[in-house]
């Protein structure tokens, strides 16, 4: 912010274009007609307005009935005194006949503009109009007549200046006859009414009377000024008070500007108004620019010790200047810290300026293309190579650039953009269909996560990069869910085919078992006649025998695992858990964690797992020798000790026992291949058994199961509810700025939602049906139809439960299409399984994602036209790219609009943004120079020569207020001069233009 000392010197009076500036609008002088409290020194005077602080660069010198002190201090400004005010016009003051209930009459001013040089004449022509009747004679308002009204008054001769002021003092006007008056011609081009709103002279004094409630409101509705430095009084006039502006518009016509002036009627007073309530107005120093006060009320007048800031020093271009540029007619240009505006007709040099001065900040980037002015001057032949560049900013710093034998866009200096430039290219581009996936939303993001406070971005450095780290976990479990999901489908399915098996695995049993007797029954045909007792020890033995085999495979197939899970083990603690560890502490580094906190995370086993696996291996090793061999110690052979024999004895037992038997070497073979038969089959006996045990709970699993995939598949659900919480939550700066936004503004909404892929979901569930068969899905494209009927609302709004019933009725509606349509050929295997790729396709949400971005009157930027897209990206940095405060340049932006949005939609918000920042725009369109009130207008022209080269380019600028710059917008812009007029249509003021002839380019 420029400091409070600089700009009370007058440095804003270097600003080129509309700048703020103390005027002092009703001041008096030595001589004034009534209440002249000057000791007629006028050296004291005027030494008094010189000196000042802060200094006056407007004076309306008042006086009664009269310009005489006008006239006064106009020749003093001949003499060489005031050279600090550049603007000195009058304003005559008169006392019409109503009085305030303080007994006085309501002041009236009439503020004349001295842009004629006759102006004297036709004021002293218009004032001598007025007449005042004083004992049957009417007296003219003019300085003989005054004096002479004066001298009837007195009843004795005076002199002429008492005479005068005794005459001024006696003289009162009527309300009409003054605007009778004013209904003149050259009146209505050049005076403005103001009217005090005091309650001592003012409109104010007549509130307590209702009988002059009507006549009050008459003067104010006539006057186009109201003198006050009263806050409550300034915002009543500016429809912010008990008023709001359509109603102060319909009652009084138009918004009124409050001006206040120091009203010095003695030297202590002048340029001192009370409280140091000095009248800062915005704009040239002409007449013009008081009118452009009743257009602008509110950003063409302040009332206070200090006049506006002008925006940030430091992000404020003063002025750039070139060198080896002899094409270039203006050694420098300098700049309003406003909003600038470049015109000039086609090839005049408008984006020439704008692209050096974007070379000049470091800011053009990627954004020359063959078209630009850059480009195409550095070919074929570069006439560019010894130009240089420098941009000198008002807090006195300096950026330059320098383009020597080759042109180097980003300078040697990479320095980060100091200028936010939209080249008319950029913004062709981000307005194209190529544009919207890339740029256009990488700005959007861009803007949201600067909106989002510094202490909340989590040390990301976008926008995208802070979502993903908030939303990391939420993304993490969906996907963990929906992997879940998956295995439960597989393992739903596995139980179903193990249910569907239970029948079979009965038979399977009962089929083994028979099969075992009759083994058996072979074997026991294998033994002679007459040795039954042995033959019964021999299959007693041979079962125990068998039993122990069995026993022993079992220990074996646990030392296995045994093993296997100790390798596992040392796995998991020397590769897998480390790295695991490791990875967390990478994921999670930003957490702060020391090392030895870090240590907490490791994860380790309960007990002591290898001396457990140690223990358990030997435990195991020992059974196997102890079932092998014994325990070392006498056995008995006898029936009932078999048990207790070790495998070896048993094996010794049994080879005794079939001797005895008797049973030939022939027949042995056969025995013993029979007894391997039985053994086998006693074996699988067993594993059916225990498959039938499984098969038995499968169907209470397979439920289990299903109802678990059910609760996972909503809980993805909740993970999107989740999702877009955190996401509504990173876009809560911007929602809250476009929550009360109007206009434009108001049309973009912040958007996240869950997409849906409905296409894609039905196109793989119609690879599960016979679209040819089916009841209620037959047919493509029928499936999708009812899913958009069944399914859509729930899965793209609904809560879990709403998902959880809308699923539940699609099932119960389709079933039956969806497993009639399960080919009768395959397998019960291959059929169950087709049956949970069915289920798993129907629980399944790849297709369902959380999206987030911006919408403009409800359609999404992705879909909009080129056009709406150009006003969502202005509106992108004009209104809500509020903290990024450097200067905006933008390169012809209503390309892609119709006139109608420009004035609808952007004018607000130029108005608005230079506020915050300076905003430099080149343009043809005649609103975003009029009606965005432009505080400099830059005209570019251009002429060609006779040879090669570039034409020779120069700049004006002035301001809107400029009779020469208001010509050029009007000579160079189409529909220029509609555009001033519907401004003042559109603000109900009559202002008939003055305009100069001639060539303004």
């Amino acid at each position: 912010m420029e400091s409070t000392a600089a700009q009370q010197t007058g440095v804003q009076a270097e600003i080129t274009g509309s700048s703020w500036k103390r005027w002092d609008p009703h001041i008096h002088a030595p001589g004034t007609l009534l209440n002249n409290q000057f000791k007629r020194d006028w050296d004291l005077y005027l030494n008094k307005l010189e000196s000042v602080s802060p200094t006056i660069q407007a004076l309306g010198i008042t006086d009664y009935f009269s310009i005489e002190s006008y006239r006064r201090v106009l020749a003093w400004k001949k003499e060489g005194r005031l050279a600090n005010v550049s603007l000195i016009f009058p304003n005559v003051e008169m006392r019409l006949d109503i009085k305030t209930e303080k007994a006085k009459g309501i002041n009236l001013h009439l503020l004349f503009s001295p842009d004629d040089p006759e102006h004297e004449e036709h004021i002293d022509r218009l004032l001598s109009k007025l007449t005042f009747e004083f004992r049957d004679r009417k007296y003219a308002c003019n300085p003989t007549e005054l004096a002479q009204l004066g001298r009837a008054v007195h009843g004795v001769q005076i002199d002429g200046d008492a005479a005068r002021s005794v005459g001024a003092n006696a003289f009162k006007t009527s309300f009409n006859e003054v605007k009778q008056l004013l209904k003149d011609g050259w009146a209505q081009q050049n005076c403005l009414v103001a009217v005090s709103g005091s309650s001592g002279d003012g409109t104010a004094g007549l509130q307590g009377d209702s009988s002059y409630a009507a006549t009050r409101q008459e003067i104010e509705r006539f006057a186009h000024i109201i003198f006050s430095a009263n806050p409550s009084t300034r915002k009543f006039w500016l429809g912010q008070g008990a008023m709001d502006r359509r109603t102060i518009e319909k009652t009084y016509r138009f918004l009124k500007p409050c001006l206040h002036g120091c009203d010095a009627h003695d030297e202590g007073k002048v340029g001192q108004p009370t409280g140091d309530r000095f009248c800062w107005i915005k704009g040239d120093l002409t007449f013009d620019t008081l009118r452009q006060t009743l257009i602008e009320p509110e950003e063409r007048v302040w009332i206070g010790s200090e006049c506006p800031s002008v925006g940030l020093a430091s992000y404020s271009i003063r002025e750039m200047s070139t060198t080896g540029t002899e094409w270039l007619k203006n050694e420098s240009v300098r700049f309003n810290p406003g909003l600038v505006t470049v015109i000039g007709a086609r090839g005049s040099g408008k984006t020439a300026l704008v692209e050096l001065l974007a070379a000049g900040t470091h800011s053009v980037g990627e954004q020359v293309s063959e078209s630009s002015f850059l480009a195409r001057a550095s070919k074929p032949k570069n006439y560019l190579k010894d130009a240089s560049i420098e941009v000198l900013w008002r807090d006195d710093t300096t950026t330059h650039a320098d383009f020597k034998s080759s042109v180097d866009w980003d300078v040697s200096n990479p320095a980060i953009p100091v200028v936010r430039y939209l080249s008319q290219q950029f913004v062709d581009k981000l307005c194209s269909a190529s544009g919207l996936a890339t740029e256009l939303r990488r700005e959007v993001e861009r803007v949201v996560f600067e909106a989002i406070d510094p202490v909340d971005r989590l040390e990301a450095d976008t926008f995208s990069e802070l979502a993903d780290k908030v939303l990391q976990p939420i993304r993490s479990r969906q996907q963990s869910l929906r992997q879940r999901i998956e295995r439960l489908s597989e393992q739903i399915a596995s139980e179903d085919i193990s249910h569907r098996n239970l029948k079979d695995l009965k038979q399977k049993q009962t089929a083994g078992m028979l099969q075992l007797e009759k083994l058996k029954k072979e074997a026991e045909a294998l033994i002679p006649k007459g040795g039954e007792t042995r033959a019964k020890e021999l299959a007693e033995t041979e079962a125990v025998y068998r039993a122990m085999q069995q026993r022993v495979e079992r220990l074996n197939l646990q030392q296995q695992r045994v093993s296997d899970l100790s390798q596992t083990i040392l796995d998991l603690m020397e590769y897998d858990e480390p790295g695991r560890w490791h990875e967390m502490q990478s994921g999670f580094a930003s957490a702060g964690l020391s090392e030895e906190e870090w240590s907490a995370f490791k994860l380790v086993f309960a007990g002591d797992v290898h001396s457990i696996l140690a223990k358990k291996m030997k435990a195991i090793r020992e059974s196997i020798k102890t079932l092998k061999e014994g325990h070392g110690i006498a056995c008995d052979h006898s029936n009932d000790g078999l048990n207790q024999l070790p495998l070896n004895e048993l094996e010794k037992k049994l080879e005794v026992i079939r001797k005895e038997v008797g049973i030939d070497t022939l027949q042995q073979k056969k025995y013993d291949e029979l007894q391997a038969k039985v053994r086998g089959e006693e074996v699988a006996l067993k594993r059916l058994a225990v498959q039938i045990e499984t098969s038995e709970g499968a169907d209470v699993r397979k439920k289990q199961l299903i109802a678990t995939r059910r609760e996972m598949y909503l809980e993805v659900f909740q993970s999107f509810i989740d999702e877009e919480a955190q996401l509504q939550k990173l876009y809560a700066p911007l929602a809250a700025e476009l929550q009360d936004a109007t206009g434009a503004l108001a049309k973009l909404k912040v958007v996240v939602k869950r997409r849906v892929s409905l296409d894609a979901w039905a196109i793989t569930g119609e690879k599960f049906i016979d679209l040819r068969v089916a009841e209620k899905l037959r047919g493509k494209g029928t499936l999708r139809k009812e899913a958009e009927q069944y399914l859509l609302e729930a899965w793209s709004k609904g809560l879990p439960k709403n998902v959880a019933e809308a699923m539940e009725a699609f099932r119960e509606t389709f079933v039956q299409d969806l497993t009639n349509s399960i080919s009768k050929s395959l397998t019960m295997e291959d059929r169950s399984r087709r049956l949970q790729e069915i289920a798993a396709w129907l629980y399944d949400t790849s297709h369902i994602y959380v999206e987030y971005g911006i919408a403009f009157d409800g359609v999404e930027i992705e879909k909009l036209s080129p056009g709406t897209r150009g006003i969502v990206l202005l509106l992108l940095y004009l209104a809500i790219d509020k903290r990024d405060r450097r200067p905006l340049i933008v390169d012809q932006p209503e390309e892609n609009l119709d006139p109608q949005s420009v004035y609808d939609e952007l004018v607000p918000h130029f108005r608005e943004a230079r506020k915050r920042r300076q905003v430099i725009l080149v343009t043809h369109n005649a609103n975003l120079v009029v009606n965005t009130d432009a505080d400099q207008v830059i005209v570019a022209s251009s002429q060609r020569g006779s040879g090669e080269g570039l034409p020779t380019i120069s700049y004006k600028a002035g301001a809107l207020e400029n009779c020469q710059i208001r010509q050029a917008v009007c000579n160079l812009l189409e529909g220029g001069d509609r555009a001033f007029l519907e401004r003042e249509r559109r603000y109900r003021f009559r202002w008939d233009d003055i305009l100069v002839e001639g060539d303004s380019a």
